[in-house]
């Protein structure tokens, strides 16, 4: 199809298949990207003109499919003509293909047309993005969707694709593991099972739709939040949790109070010096002006904190984790998402720590554990929330002084 690239028969029976809405769950490391770029690219190269919209729920993620069509257009002998900023666009002949992310509801995305839609990482983006803004976009092309995922609960993805079971005519669905791709080690998965628990790795790897009564953030509670539409008013206040090499330097902003709240920006940062973390982090808070930073200040925390008070941050304070404080950040966290008070961003990463986030049975009753995914913007958040004020305090400040 392209020079240089033999889709392995997972790949080619998604690209064979020719429903209206083709679903394909797939383990890490599978090849979805490529899959997603072929599949783009023939579109492209069609002689009808097509419109193609790639989907993800960050731009950093749309824009791995993005950079994957251009070279394989390019190994076809194309040469499309490219814009990356200040949204990625590329053209081929009559042809086009956008690359955007589903953040903020897919607000940027109405008002098109398409021949053909891709949605990246489908099981992270917000059920109502498919429904309300993607689908209509198909209604006078006849257009077709393909939503590619590792899978993330029982969600509306894992319904699609039950559908596709069931149906296999109007809806076409696979699940397909990781070791479906015959060019991946056996030793890497070998080793990747032996890092993750039995549930994460089916299903990061065994693309598995698993929900686990120990999850302590539900599904339908996450899925929930990226649908709520919160008043975008109130305080801001920022959680930061610091890390080095392994883990990553997380930081979350969010708005609002303790009855309602949502959150408005996250970043994270690894292997950076210290001083360099205090530098990034410094200059996105100086972005939003929060009037409340919590940090972890466990273990070289103080330091830090410290450093980032100097750095202009002054009302920064540290929080010491031991079990019970760690506890009760997270529950809070949960029980804002469970009646749903908070309001979530579609970020991948994000959204994969909350579902692999879980109790673990402990010598003492229970303990909470992220296995061996990163929590670090779980924690963010948690700290974030933990520094809203509630509902009263935040309708006397609005930006950290009195309302006259």
């Amino acid at each position: 199809m392209f020079a240089g690239w033999c889709p392995h028969p997972g790949q080619q029976a998604f690209l064979n298949a020719t429903a209206p809405v083709r679903v394909l769950a797939c383990g890490r490391r599978w090849g979805k990207t490529e899959v997603i770029a072929a599949e783009v690219a023939r579109t492209l190269l069609t002689a009808a003109e097509r419109c193609v919209l790639l989907v993800a729920p960050s731009n950093e993620q749309a824009l791995l499919g993005f950079e994957r069509t251009v070279e394989f257009l390019r190994r076809a002998g194309a040469r499309p003509i490219v814009r990356r900023t200040p949204a990625p666009v590329l053209i081929v002949g009559n042809s086009r293909l956008w690359a955007r992310s589903a953040i903020r509801g897919g607000v940027y995305l109405r008002g098109r047309k398409a021949h053909l839609i891709v949605v990246d990482e489908a099981a992270y983006v917000p059920e109502a993005v498919v429904n309300e803004v993607l689908m209509p976009m198909l209604a006078d092309t006849g257009g077709k969707i393909a939503l590619v995922s590792t899978p993330r609960g029982k969600n509306y993805f894992y319904r699609l694709y039950q559908q596709g079971q069931e149906d296999g005519v109007r809806i076409w669905s696979m699940r397909s593991p990781s070791w479906h791709n015959p060019l991946l080690s056996p030793t890497m998965l070998l080793m990747q099972s032996s890092l993750m628990s039995a549930r994460q790795f089916q299903v990061e790897y065994g693309a598995m739709f698993l929900d686990a009564a120990e999850q302590v953030f539900r599904t339908e509670w996450v899925d929930r939040a990226l649908l709520l539409n919160l008043p975008d008013e109130g305080l801001v206040v920022a959680g930061v949790d610091w890390a080095r090499y392994r883990d990553y330097t997380a930081l979350a902003v969010v708005r609002g109070s303790r009855a309602a709240a949502k959150l408005i920006a996250l970043r994270r940062w690894q292997g950076l010096s210290w001083a360099d973390q205090v530098q990034a982090v410094a200059e996105h808070l100086k972005m939003h002006q929060p009037v409340r930073v919590v940090c972890d200040r466990t273990g070289v925390g103080d330091p830090l904190l410290e450093a980032l008070q100097a750095a202009g941050v002054p009302h920064a304070e540290g929080v010491v984790f031991t079990a019970r404080v760690k506890q009760n950040l997270i529950e809070n966290l949960a029980l804002m998402l469970e009646q749903g008070r908070l309001q979530l961003l579609p970020d991948p990463h994000l959204l994969n720590e909350l579902y692999h986030f879980e109790f673990a049975p402990a010598s003492r009753g229970t303990q909470l554990h992220s296995g061996s995914v990163h929590d670090d913007l779980v924690i963010a958040l948690a700290l974030a929330v933990w520094a809203l004020p509630n509902a009263e305090a935040s309708a006397i400040l609005t930006s950290g002084t009195k309302r006259t």
